[in-house]
Parts: C-alpha cells; structure tokens; sequence
C-alpha cells in the first residue's frame, strides 16, 4: 500500500510542475505583450511629436513669410509713392530721411494700427537679421536658420538674459546686438501700450462713454447759469433722497467739473448737492448721436441753455436748431430752451408747439429789473418766490374742497397760501374771483414748503375769519395810485426798446425816463430799432430824455444835462436825488461778468454819494433860512419864558426846534431813493454786503431758479410769466395801513391786533391774495420766513402802520 502511494505521488509531481509552468508562461506573456505595446506607443508619440514640431516649424515659417511678404509689399508701394511725387513735379527736391519721417506721420495720423504694425515690423527685422547673423557665425552644422536661429534670436529678443550662456565672441557679439535692439523694442510696445492706456485714460476723463441713467434732468450746453441751476435742481431732488443731472456741453469735462468742485469748495456760500450726482459729458449738444449717448429718451426733463459769447440772433437760431435735434429722438420729457430775442420767441413755437417751454432771458430781466427799481425790496421777494429753497408753487387736487368758493379756501390750508387755480382745461387761474367755485377735477395752487407738508384743515376757523372780516370791511381803505414818476436808467441794453415798452404800461401819463449812457444821442433811435427788427418807440405815458456820460465818472453824475436827437444841450437839468427810481443796468460790452460788476457797483456807490452829499447840502440850506428867518426875533426868543396856555399846559418854545429838525429831514428824504443795481455774478452778493448796499437784482441767479422751476413743472413757466408782467397779477408790497385803521388804534386797549388771516381775507375782498408780510423792526433778508406763507396764519399779532403786506394783485 505505501509502495503504490508513493509511485502515485510521484506520477503525479510531472503534472503539478508542467501545470507551474503554465502558470508562468501564461504571466509572462502578457508582460512580453505590454512591453512591446509601450514600445510601439511610444514610438508613435515621437512621431506625433516629431510631425507637430514640424508643423509648427512650418507654420511660424509661413507666418514670417507671409509677414515678411506684406513688408516688402509696403516698402515697394512706399518707393511708388515717392517716385510718382517725382513725376508729378520735377523740381520737388526731397531726402530719403525726409520722405520716410513724412510717410510715417501719415499713417500715424490716419491708421489707428500704424503703431503696432510698426512694433510687429521692427520686431520681425530684428528676428529675421539676429537669426541670419547668428547662424552665420555659429560653428555647429545642426544649427540652421530656420529651426534654431530664428527661435534663438527671439529669445535674445524677449528675454535679455538669455544671451548670457552664448559661446564665442561672434556669437556673443551678435547675440548682444539683437539682446540691444530687443529693449529698444521692448521700450517701442511699452510706450504704444502706455499711449493707448493715456488715450483710454483720457476718452473717460473727457466723457466719451454713454450714460446709463433714467429719469434724471438732462442740461444741455454751459454757461453762467449752470451753476445755480444744478443747485435749485438738487434742492428740488432732497425731498426724494438726491437724483442725477446729466450735462452735456461742446467744452472739456475736465474744466466743467473743476468749476462744480470750486463751487462746492467755496467758503462763500458754497454749493450743495444734498445727495444729487453731477454726471458731465463732452460732446455737441446739436448732434444726435451725441444726444443718444445722455440718455434723452429716458431723461424726465430737459434744459437747453443759449450759448455765450455769439450774438443773440445766432444764439437763438442755435436753439431751434437744438429743439429740431430734440425733436428727432423719442422724448418723454418737456423741454425748457433759453431764448435771448423775444422777436424769435415764435420760432420755437413753429417747430414745436407742444412740448417745449420758452424762457427769454432778457425779456425776464428787463421785467424784473423795471418791477424792483419801482418797488425796493421786491428783489428779495422774487428770489426767495422762485428758489425752492424755502416755498415754492405746488399743484394738487383737494376732493374735500370741491364745492368751496376761493374766498372760503384762503383759510383751509395752516401751511400753505392759495393763489389760484388749474381748471381742468389747462387754463391756470390766478387771483380768481372770489365766488369761483372749485370744481372735481380742479388743482389748486398753493405757495408751500413742499408738496407734503401741507394738508386742508376742517374749516373751523373760517367762520371766525368771516365774521371779523365782515365787521373790518368798513375799515378798507383806497390804494392811493402812483403819480408821475421820474426814472433814471444808467447804462444801456440790447432790448432797452422793450423795457421803454414795458415801463410804458406801468406808469403814470406824464412820466420821464431819462437814459444816462455813453451811447451817442445820435445812435440811439437806430440802436432802440435793433437793426431795422423793431418799430420805432412810441410811448403814450412816458417823455425820454437823453443824457450823454459814464456812469462811473462822479462828475458825469453830479448834473444830468438832457440833450436832443442830435446832441445839442437842452435846457434841462437834474439830478440824482430828484428821481423816484434808478436803476443800474449791466454792462453787455464787459469781457466778463466780475467786470460788469465791478463797473455796477461802482455807479451804485457813487450814486449813493452824491445822493447823500446833495440832500446834506439840501437840508444845511434849509437850516440856513429858517435860521435867518428867525434871527429877527432872536432876541425876544432869549427873554421867554415857559409859556401857560389856556388850558394850564406848558409849553417851551425851545422844543420847536426839534420839531423843525425833524420836518426838514423829513422834506429832505422824501425824494430820495435807493439805486437797483443789476448783478450777474452771486459771488458779488458778499462785496455788496460789506459796503451795506441792499439794492440789486442778482439777474442771471433769477433767470437760472425761473428755468429750475420750469424743468420741474412746466405750468410754473405760465405762472412766472404772469406774475412778472404788466398784464394780469402782479406782486406789490403795500402798508398794512390800507387794509386796517391802524392810526386810529392809539389807546391800548384799542391797538391792531389780528391774525394773518383777518388780513388775507381783507385783501380777498379787494381781490387779492396775501402771500405774507413783513415786520417794519426787521430787514428784508430777516423776514424771510414771513414774506412767504408764515407759519402761525390764525395767531393775533400787533400790527403796525410801517408794516408791509405782500399781496398778488391786478393792480
């Protein structure tokens, strides 16, 4: 048994070692296998390596063949150049250094690539001659032109370190030269990089990009009015957290925005923004492509202004070209152009009659310079009436007041004053009668803070109102009307006729004007044509007189001599303490506004001078005959005594002195008045302030807040208009002493005291509307609170006769 186990063992070890063997033939195998595959991949990527070499190889050969190529072909139009402009003209004698710097400047000044065409160029030469030359001095046989020295020669080129490792001295030699020329190249792309950057830099500083913004107040053009609009404007914007103003002028960004940021720097009444982003583009505002870069179609108003320095025909054809470019873009905005000729008025209107408002500068100014010279201290009252800097006029629509009369509304609103009212057909009412009922879809219009700081009361007082109004009716007094007047305009205007027109209609029959400027007597007929454009000046109330002289010489305005048409002296004469009103006129001839100014206040001082050294000379020769008239009884006078009259009382003769001091000074002011002096520039606003003067119109601020007003709302343009004119309501100051008896009420216990109330429905029964007050102990610029709605309308004051009552009136 153990016998045969064994020789079955052993017949069985043969095939446990041959089925060993399988094993390891069948691992070895597939190593076998795996190795020649990686071999035969192997061998198959150094082929695709070797193929995308040589397809790179040549590639960049091509490349610098076809670049090359294009070289030669410019040269050789270059060379056809310069020998055509030696055919055309035989004796045109020229360097080849001189052609090429001519060629050179022409295409930079025509292609935006001639700068990188010229690096592409210099770098290419540099690279084709580096690897020529190197492979010329280089010893070893592999190094061939094409695939070696071009790639070194490019390596020189960008990297200068690279040249360090080169051998021999050829070789280091020429790889120095191209290292050279490969910083001069270098230097070349980092100055066009640098120029295009600057230029980038420049276009962003200038405003070339588009403005991404909606509804915001789009200013077209700059000028000295800008300024004041942007600020009325970012008043009007506090209320709702700031806007944007988008301004578009044909001058650089970089000064417009230097003149905000001085504005706003400015230790004299510096500007505010409160919250409002100023965005400023450069550009032509006639264009329409540059209109499309300011967001026109989305902008909520539009304000173009008249371009400075031109004469004001060519300005104004320069807006109705501006309108007409407005026109033909998609406007959902009303537009607000300054005009300078009332006559080209009606252009603007023929182009486009629905929505654009008209606002005449000079026609504004001449109006309100005529209305402040007659009634001192309305300049005050116009300004702080157009900015919205305090009130200003809001429309809205009071459901709970339909069916009111206007004389029941006057005392409806504690925060607001009624003026007038918006009738749904667009007509605006102002000062309507006072049994005009308010009808559903009326707005009525209110002088208030803002458009939410007002709201109607329940009427509770009105009945307390009417009833003292009725028992004061009796006390209604006439309005004493003005007189002949006698007018002195200093200086002369383009549309003088129109404000000789304008004054016409204000004053009395019988009314002298005299016109104190150094325009020739001679001239003035023509010049009060403007060129034929007008009609000759016929006045039916006023008398012209013509005085030839400088306003600011002081002997020129010491004796006003009249003289005629033709210049021969009349034998009349005046002087500046007998006319009711003077009135400064700009200088238009001025370079600039400081000079106008500056020759403005001026006239005013020495016109306040001689005012005050001839009523002093007045008032001594006054002093002088009563004191002659009473020396014949000097002696008699010495010896009374203490006189007692019938009824016991004493009386002191001495005390009549006094009394006759003060009749004099009385005779002696009564004809003096106070010069109004038209100012362009508001920085002029603190001299004047130091010198104490009060009187002057600040003409280009009010145009500047009449314009903010209108780009706000465009009603107000009518509104303004009214108010500021001879026809319909106008804004007058008057004693409060023709409303109530206040002379009357000398006891205690019978002193004037009534509420503002009682006095707005005492002018309402005139048909006036009262808009404020001011108190007589305090000055125009004190009482600005009060001379527009003043709060506490239902609380009793003391009255007193020198108070004034700011009222809206026909006449």
């Amino acid at each position: 048994m153990e016998e045969e186990s064994m020789r079955t063992a052993d017949e069985r070890l043969p095939s446990l070692s041959s089925v060993a063997d399988g094993m390891i033939e069948m691992i070895e195998r597939p190593s076998e296998d795996i190795a020649k595959g990686c071999v035969v991949e192997a061998s198959k990527e150094v082929i695709t390596e070797h193929e995308h070499v040589a397809f790179v190889s040549y590639f960049a050969r091509a490349l610098l063949l076809s670049w090359v190529c294009l070289i030669v072909r410019f040269a050789v139009s270059e060379i056809r150049v310069a020998r055509q402009k030696c055919k055309r003209n035989n004796e045109l004698k020229f360097t080849w250094v001189e052609l090429f710097q001519y060629r050179l400047e022409h295409h930079f000044s025509t292609s935006k690539w001639a700068k990188p065409m010229l690096l592409l160029s210099a770098t290419s030469i540099l690279i084709l001659v580096g690897g020529a030359m190197l492979a010329i001095v280089t010893t070893n046989e592999d190094f061939t032109f094409d695939s070696d020295s071009a790639w070194i020669a490019w390596t020189y080129v960008a990297d200068p370190g690279t040249h360090a490792d080169a051998e021999g001295t050829a070789v280091r030699f020429v790889s120095f030269c191209i290292t050279i020329g490969g910083m001069l190249v270098f230097a070349l792309m980092i100055g066009i990089i640098s120029d295009e950057i600057s230029g980038r830099v420049d276009d962003l500083k200038e405003g070339k990009s588009r403005v991404i913004e909606s509804n915001h107040t789009l200013m077209l053009g700059w000028s000295d009015k800008s300024l004041a609009i942007i600020e009325q404007i970012a008043l009007a914007n506090e209320s709702e957290g700031g806007g944007y103003i988008v301004v578009l002028a044909d001058m650089s960004k970089v000064e417009m925005e230097q003149q905000l940021n001085h504005a706003m720097d400015s230790n004299e009444r510096p500007l505010k923004l409160l919250g409002t982003t100023v965005v400023f583009r450069s550009g032509n505002p006639i264009m329409e492509h540059e209109l499309s870069k300011v967001g026109v179609s989305t902008a909520r108003a539009i304000i173009a202004l008249s371009p400075m320095g031109v004469e004001p025909d060519e300005a104004d054809s320069t807006m109705v070209r501006q309108v007409l470019a407005l026109n033909s873009c998609e406007l959902s905005a009303h537009i607000v152009v300054e005009m300078q000729d009332i006559d080209n008025k009606a252009l603007i209107t023929m182009v486009s009659p629905d929505n654009v408002e008209v606002v005449v500068a000079h026609d504004i100014i001449g109006r309100l310079m005529i209305q402040c010279a007659r009634e001192p201290g309305l300049a005050h009252v116009i300004e702080s009436l157009l900015g919205f800097d305090g009130d200003e006029f809001y429309f809205e629509n009071w459901e709970k007041l339909t069916g009111c009369t206007f004389f029941e509304v006057t005392c409806r609103f504690d925060d607001a004053v009624p003026i007038g009212v918006k009738k749904a057909s667009g007509y605006i009412d102002i000062n309507p009668p006072n049994d005009y009922v308010i009808q559903e879809n009326d707005r009525i219009l209110c002088l208030a803070e803002d458009n939410d700081t007002y709201t109607a009361n329940d009427g509770s007082f009105l009945s307390k109102c009417i009833v003292l109004s009725q028992k004061l009716k009796a006390a209604k007094m006439t309005i004493p009307r003005r007189g002949k007047e006698k007018l002195l305009f200093c200086g002369w205007r383009r549309d003088m006729a129109d404000m000789i027109v304008q004054l016409d209609e204000y004053v009395a029959p019988g009314s002298e004007l005299w016109l104190f400027n150094q325009v020739p007597a001679s001239e003035r007929v023509e010049l009060l044509k403007d060129k034929d454009n007008k009609d000759e000046v016929r006045c039916s109330h006023l008398a012209i007189k013509n005085v030839v002289g400088n306003p600011i010489v002081r002997r020129h305005l010491k004796i006003l001599n009249a003289v005629d048409n033709n210049g021969e002296a009349l034998n009349e004469v005046s002087t500046v303490d007998q006319f009711d009103s003077i009135l400064i006129l700009s200088d238009e001839d001025a370079s600039t506004c400081e000079d106008s100014d500056s020759r403005s206040i001026a006239t005013l001082l020495i016109i306040q001078d001689v005012q005050r050294n001839l009523i002093d000379k007045k008032k001594k020769l006054m002093m002088d005959e009563k004191m002659n008239s009473s020396s014949s009884s000097e002696t008699i006078t010495a010896k009374v005594l203490p006189i007692t009259t019938v009824d016991g009382d004493t009386t002191d003769m001495n005390n009549n002195t006094n009394e006759n001091d003060d009749e004099t000074e009385y005779l002696c002011h009564e004809h003096k008045c106070v010069p109004i002096s038209e100012i362009l520039d508001t920085r002029t606003r603190s001299l004047l302030s130091v010198v104490g003067c009060t009187g002057y119109v600040m003409s280009n601020h009010i145009v500047s807040l009449w314009m903010s007003q209108v780009a706000e709302d465009r009603d107000m343009n009518a509104v303004l208009s009214e108010l500021l004119s001879a026809k319909g309501c106008e804004t007058y100051i008057r004693s409060v002493d023709h409303y109530i008896h206040i002379s009357s009420c000398q006891e205690e216990e019978q002193k004037a005291v009534y509420c503002f109330w009682d006095l707005a429905l005492l002018a309402r029964q005139r048909r006036e509307v009262a808009i404020g007050y001011k108190p007589h102990n305090m000055e125009w610029r004190d009482s600005t609170d009060l001379i527009l709605n003043p709060p506490n309308k239902n609380v009793p004051r003391v009255w007193d006769m020198k108070d004034m009552l700011l009222v809206i009136a026909f006449d």
